[in-house]
């Protein structure tokens, strides 16, 4: 009997459109290293996200992104951070002279507000995304801080007033000391009175008026014991306005800071949505004129 053949399996060559695709790989990330290498960071950027630099720099939205591109560097970001954080940080110096930056990791940038002491952590720079990561709480503690600068007032004023009353509270309790040990004496002279006039058939009345007499006793041993705690307490209240002064301080310097540098606090916070179009059209500027 005679076999039937086997069909055989006819794949059509890629090979053209496989070397083009990791040739387009392999260009891609010889731009990144020319780009490193040269210090163009204004390119560096533009190959990281193009659809990005190109809305934001060139103002063109119908870019298609290169992020299947982009994802060859992922496991060099912190490598490409660090590189990147040089020059930004030295364009911030003079953009957001009252921030402060330290490297902790490689590409990791804390940010920290002012050179005084006791300056706050303010967040993160992430030199990637040319963007300030501000530290939630304490953003709005400034947000909050300028809006009752425009009344007047300060962002711890009212917890300053509440511990200072406390205080004052506290401060009648020992200054009272006197006063319930005169009490005292006559409330003990009276107890003795009734005692004696009492003895074994004393009526119902004495005895209350002796129970009374009593509960205003323990009510004079509780001050008294209260007194005691009190000097801890406000040494303790004490520490915490010194602390709430300083925190005010410290805003005020925030506050001027950023009015001797944006003229107002709403120009400060629109030049930090602005940050990548300003810096990175700001290399491509100075890209055009040589200086990269």
């Amino acid at each position: 009997m005679e076999s039937t053949p086997y069909i055989q399996t006819d794949l059509p060559s890629d090979q053209s459109a496989l070397q083009q695709k990791l040739q387009t790989k392999l260009d891609y990330l010889a731009d990144i290293q020319a780009a490193v290498v040269s210090g163009d960071d204004r390119k560096i950027y533009e190959l990281l996200d193009n659809q990005k630099y190109d809305l934001k720099v060139r103002h063109e939205s119908e870019t298609e992104s290169n992020r299947q591109l982009s994802t060859l560097v992922d496991d060099i970001k912190d490598e490409l951070s660090h590189h990147l954080g040089q020059k930004l940080i030295s364009y911030l110096s003079k953009t957001f002279p009252f921030f402060y930056y330290e490297e902790t990791q490689l590409g990791v940038f804390q940010l920290y507000f002012g050179n005084w002491w006791d300056r706050r952590h303010f967040g993160i720079l992430d030199p990637l995304a040319v963007n300030f990561i501000f530290d939630d709480d304490e953003y709005e503690k400034l947000v909050k801080a300028v809006s009752l600068a425009e009344r007047g007032q300060r962002y711890n004023a009212q917890v300053i007033e509440d511990t200072t009353r406390a205080n004052e509270t506290l401060q009648k309790i020992v200054d009272g000391q006197n006063q319930r040990d005169a009490e005292r004496t006559q409330l003990l002279a009276q107890l003795s009175s009734k005692e004696e006039r009492g003895g074994l058939f004393g009526n119902r009345g004495q005895s209350e008026q002796r129970e009374v007499l009593k509960e205003r006793l323990k009510d004079l041993d509780a001050a008294d014991a209260k007194a005691q705690t009190v000097p801890a307490l406000i040494a303790e209240n004490n520490a915490q306005i010194l602390n709430y002064s300083k925190e005010d301080t410290i805003l005020i310097y925030e506050q001027r800071a950023i009015t001797d540098a944006f003229g107002s606090f709403d120009s400060f916070q629109q030049a930090v949505v602005n940050l990548y179009e300003s810096y990175v059209s700001n290399l491509a500027a100075t890209s055009e004129q040589g200086g990269a």
